[in-house]
């Protein structure tokens, strides 16, 4: 192949479903030259996706959320499931809806925003990557163009090609055989109205040798898919896709009655659903983004919403390497932890649903996965601890007491770690105890280290909250009263 010249930018990004996209456009309206290398012909493209309403926080982060709200997807108001035998159960989302989106269809919108924000676009096959340390040397990608092949460079490399993962897939991915899944989808119609009570609906339901879900498409076609091992199915015995899949659905019990009627309009088709996660998620001159990343439980719903963090922390990961070298090594190891706590809690999460399936079935479809790899803790998690009941006791204690006497534990110290700041990594003081030992800052919009600064000198709730509304207009009492009583039960404050 002939080798027409070299191209440069700030950031290489490999992949342009939804993780690329949206590293790419927010990283060129940062004002960073920004070349996206996109593959097209991905199977996601295929499949119908829900994406929930909480991620309209990303989207409007991301910039792009007007112009998903504009590409007219159908609304997701909400999940009917039927799991491990249990009766059906409706699952209504209060306020406004999510989104059920082809993925093909989402992701042009997303690839158009990276344009618009500036992002250049080359198409292409990666075939080799060479990274470098970042203040040194620049990272180059070879890409094959038709035949002709094109050298670019760059100063970082964000990975974000999904399961193909050009760079995560050369020892950096932990992936475990016994659990390989592979979702087989097809699409129905059904010209009368579906025999469903909310079209909108994701439907979910397992089943003794896997689970199934559907997503409609339009008011008459919806996708059908199942997720099989395919060791424990005939797919092992070379049977065909279609015989496969009609065999698997018709096991789905709950979805019999749903499709008769209905015809397959489509052979279907498979795609790999196995979970995984990679052993570093940076390096060098690298981010790995997305799925490229980890990959987790489509029985979440949270695939693309997950995508789209991971790719706004990439951004403000690269943004801080790019801008401020020095502080490159804390951001992409902060980056690195945080993209390890969602994989390990989304892990913690499909194990529950796992268990409750094996009980009821004992298949080793279900035991296999029933159980979670240990991991290490993200951060903490604001809702679990304030159902913690050790939290709950400090808070009836301290609403009893007519005085407060506080002090700070010995162990207890105020060190600066890592935290995102608007587009940057920075340090920030953070409150460091045995029950934190990488810090926390911030508990529901209250700001712990001024917490712990201020209690031990007021004798009253009310005078407390009143002092920390002074550099926290915002902050509400509930809230205060909440922290104030999780730094008690921890013993990061203790009463003299």
């Amino acid at each position: 192949m002939d080798t027409p010249g070299t191209n440069q930018a700030d950031v290489l990004v490999i992949g342009a479903g939804p993780a690329g996209a949206a590293a790419a456009r927010l990283l060129a309206g940062w004002g960073h030259d920004v070349i996206l290398i996109d593959r097209s012909g991905s199977g996601a493209a295929r499949l119908a996706e829900s994406i929930p309403p909480s991620a309209d926080k990303i989207l409007r982060t991301l910039g792009v959320l007007n112009a998903v709200r504009a590409a007219g997807h159908l609304p997701w108001r909400g999940n009917t499931v039927w799991w491990a035998d249990e009766p059906a159960r409706i699952e209504t989302f209060s306020g406004a809806a999510g989104y059920q989106v082809l993925r093909r269809d989402f992701d042009r919108t997303l690839l158009s925003q990276a344009i618009d924000a500036g992002a250049r676009i080359e198409e292409g096959r990666v075939v080799e990557v060479r990274l470098a340390q970042f203040t040194d040397d620049l990272c180059s990608i070879a890409v094959d163009q038709a035949g002709v092949l094109a050298i670019f460079h760059a100063r970082l490399v964000i990975d974000a090609s999904g399961r193909a993962g050009v760079l995560a897939r050369d020892g950096l991915r932990a992936l475990d055989p016994a659990r390989r899944t592979i979702a087989v989808a097809g699409s129905w119609r059904c010209d009368d109205d579906w025999p469903i009570e909310d079209n909108s609906h994701t439907l979910v339901a397992s089943y003794a040798g896997g689970w199934a879900w559907s997503v409609p498409v339009d008011a008459t076609v919806r996708q059908f898919t199942v997720m099989v091992d395919p060791a424990r199915s005939d797919l092992a015995r070379g049977a065909a896709s279609r015989e496969v899949y009609l065999a698997e659905i018709e096991k789905v019990r709950p979805f019999s009655g749903i499709l008769k009627g209905a015809q397959l309009i489509d052979a279907p088709w498979g795609a790999d659903a196995t979970e995984y996660a990679a052993r570093q998620y940076s390096g060098p001159g690298f981010l790995l983004v997305g799925d490229a990343g980890s990959a987790i439980n489509p029985l979440s719903s949270f695939g693309v919403k997950k995508a789209l963090a991971s790719a706004w922390l990439a951004a403000v990961a690269a943004h801080t390497a790019l801008t401020n070298p020095a502080m490159a090594g804390e951001a992409f190891a902060f980056f690195d932890r945080r993209e390890r706590a969602v994989a390990a809690g989304a892990t913690r999460q499909a194990a529950m649903f796992a268990r409750e399936a094996a009980v009821r079935t004992g298949h080793p479809y279900w035991t296999v996965r029933a159980d979670a790899a240990e991991a290490e803790e993200g951060e903490p998690d604001a809702a679990a601890l304030m159902r913690d009941p050790a939290v709950l006791a400090a808070f009836a204690d301290l609403r009893t007491r007519p005085a407060i006497h506080l002090a700070r534990a010995a162990d207890v110290r105020i060190e600066p770690r890592a935290a995102v700041r608007d587009r940057e990594i920075v340090m920030e003081p953070h409150v460091v105890s045995p029950a934190w030992p990488r810090g926390i800052r911030y508990l529901r919009g209250v700001d712990l280290v001024a917490l712990l600064t201020l209690a031990p000198g007021y004798r009253d709730v009310g005078a407390l909250y009143e002092a920390l509304q002074s550099a926290a207009p915002d902050v509400e009492l509930p809230n205060v009263l909440g922290a104030l009583s999780v730094l008690v039960a921890y013993g990061t404050l203790i009463h003299e």
